[in-house]
């Protein structure tokens, strides 16, 4: 059996998958997730996040991956906690968050640092967001982080 032509699909499965992974941005579905040092659950719990938080994936090993979130901390979580839900947090110290999609828009509510939303819809640099208890309006992106943005620049930086 010849097994040379394996080597470019194997080279493809063990190089270009895991940089594939690298710009995966994903959120946690349940309502509470512990974040831990290493990728098992021996491992210490760094910090905890509620459902929505995005991260974004740098590595995967064994059901866990290895994420960056907003602030730049790394720790590694179980696969099984997140989903593909586009959804932000909110980086700025406080943010407006309006009932239209302008700046001349009525202020809903505003949100702290560190709040999470799903996110609903896109106008332009505006996202539709939606937490879990209800509140609905419109934020400007650069307030927020988990999103790519429109010119192909990711939100996740």
């Amino acid at each position: 059996m010849n097994i040379r032509p394996m080597v470019p699909v194997l080279f493809f499965f063990v190089v270009a998958l895991p940089s594939a992974a690298q710009a995966e941005m994903l959120s946690v579905k349940v309502p509470v997730a512990n974040f831990r040092a290493g990728p098992s659950t021996r491992e210490p719990v760094e910090f905890t996040a509620t459902r929505y938080y995005p991260v974004k994936v740098l590595e995967r090993e064994g059901g866990w991956c290895k994420i960056k979130d907003f602030e730049g901390d790394l720790a590694w979580v179980a696969d099984r906690l997140l989903a593909r839900v586009k959804t932000i947090v909110i980086k700025a110290t406080r943010g407006n968050i309006r009932e239209a999609p302008t700046t001349s828009a009525e202020v809903a509510f505003q949100a702290e640092r560190g709040e999470v939303f799903k996110v609903l819809d896109r106008k332009g640099r505006w996202l539709q967001i939606i937490d879990e208890k209800g509140g609905k309006g419109w934020v400007r992106e650069d307030l927020a982080w988990g999103m790519k943005r429109l010119d192909g620049a990711s939100g996740s930086s």
